[in-house]
């Protein structure tokens, strides 16, 4: 059967990380699979008619509260046309009946060159992930997603772990050195453990509130690697947003188009701790102005922590379905700190802009193509990246994701060899990168 676009046009918002605290994303196989993020699955919104108390939309709603729907991302061998993917949560009835969900994915990847990434692959270049076929992410979460059916109260949770290479990237590196899983010995050379989320959700409504230690709602690009079309992530998605918080998380369906989120944080990165005094507002709106037409603006504003006791950023970005197969999203990302950093004499930037352009076209219900150019201006000093790519789905549980990306900046003057800025000009040397990971849902 043919995918709808409101359905299509969901899988092109699988990445918005600015709704990854209040949104629902499943792994890349059917929707009956347990999401990654699953607070905005609480069936909480408004129906056509007006009534408030009524479900939203179920799995193809396109507002805030149903994004990351990965089943959509395939289409029609996604939609009922394969074979029913392998799931955890299966073997456990008990679990399963009352409401949990139980899953993950394990996620084994390559790069031949390092990426721009901020550790490991980046301009630190202090542990060299690359040139070897690593375990990328091994991931299991447990969780009970609230469900009102849009009206009376309901409960839920979500506990998260990480092991493996990306494993700092779930960290809670904005904490005082010891604390919760940052610098605790969780790390083994290029490998860390995480727990990337762990929060209690309550729901009344149309309103559901988190509290905890939950994703940030800013950006595109996320942690877990099918919330992503690319194996790499942005030059932004790393240098300039953050990666997870902890504090309370409001999401309000406010109509079937219009959700809005609104809560406040320890700053940017934290894990039940606070790094110097950290306090900060977060804020979202997703608009769905038409079927085609989806708008997106966040910010976070504050003390960020290490970040900066002012600093602030704020974006917008638009999704667009052009046809059926065809679609684009657009990002404009503004960071701007009192830190005092320069990116290329720290390898932390104090102002940033991030512009970023996508284009994804459906070959077939099995494989997709896209497309990411990047430009971000950091401290006055331009870098640019290309990334192309394929999703192909091998197995109702196995997904391959071959790219090449190239990487360049003319304006990077380099610096003593070994050091930061040196590093910095070598990978935006005109390189280019080839990365393919294969990544296994359950």
């Amino acid at each position: 059967m043919k995918v709808s676009t409101r359905r299509f046009l969901v899988s092109i918002l699988c990445g918005l990380g600015w709704v990854a605290a209040a949104r629902a994303q499943t792994v890349q196989t059917v929707s009956d699979t347990p999401d990654y993020f699953h607070s905005a699955s609480t069936s909480v919104g408004t129906s056509a008619e007006g009534d408030t108390c009524c479900v939203a939309g179920g799995a193809d709603y396109c507002g805030l509260g149903g994004w990351l729907r990965q089943s959509c991302l395939l289409g029609d061998y996604a939609s009922g046309e394969a074979p029913e993917p392998w799931a955890l949560i299966d073997h456990m009835p008990r679990l399963r009946d009352n409401g949990y969900s139980v899953g993950g994915w394990i996620s084994f990847g390559y790069q031949n060159k390092p990426d721009g990434a901020f550790t490991g692959n980046g301009p630190l270049l202090d542990d060299r992930e690359w040139t070897s076929f690593n375990l990328n992410q091994a991931w299991l979460y447990i969780a009970r997603t609230p469900d009102t059916g849009g009206c009376g109260w309901d409960w839920g949770f979500r506990v998260d772990l990480l092991y493996g290479v990306d494993g700092n990237e779930g960290q809670s590196f904005g904490n005082n050195p010891g604390r919760f899983d940052f610098l605790n010995g969780w790390d083994h050379g290029i490998y860390e453990w995480a727990l990337p989320q762990v929060y209690a959700e309550i729901a009344y409504n149309d309103l559901s509130v988190k509290i905890g230690h939950f994703f940030t709602i800013i950006g595109y690009e996320v942690i877990p690697p099918l919330g992503n079309f690319f194996l790499s992530r942005q030059i932004t998605f790393y240098n300039a947003e953050p990666f997870t918080h902890t504090g309370v998380l409001a999401t309000y369906q406010y109509s079937e188009e219009i959700t809005l989120t609104g809560g406040w944080a320890l700053g940017w990165d934290t894990g039940f701790d606070q790094l110097n005094q950290g306090n900060l507002v977060l804020s979202a709106m997703s608009w769905n102005i038409s079927e085609d037409v989806v708008l997106a603006l966040y910010g976070a504003y504050g003390n960020a922590g290490w970040r900066g006791s002012r600093t602030n950023v704020s974006g917008a970005i638009l999704s667009l379905q052009w046809t059926e197969r065809f679609s684009t999203v657009h990002q404009f990302d503004v960071l701007g700190t009192n830190r005092g950093t320069d990116f290329v004499a720290d390898g932390v930037a104090g102002d940033s802009i991030g512009m970023i352009h996508y284009a994804f076209y459906q070959l077939t219900d099995r494989v997709k193509s896209g497309i990411r150019q990047e430009w971000w201006k950091a401290d006055s000093v331009s870098y640019y990246t290309l990334t192309g790519g394929f999703n192909v789905q091998a197995t109702p549980n196995v997904m391959i994701r071959p790219e090449l990306r190239y990487l360049w900046s003319p304006g990077t003057p380099g610096g003593a060899p070994g050091s930061i800025a040196d590093n910095i000009a070598r990978i935006f040397d005109k390189e280019a990168v080839f990365g393919v990971d294969v990544t296994w849902t359950y």
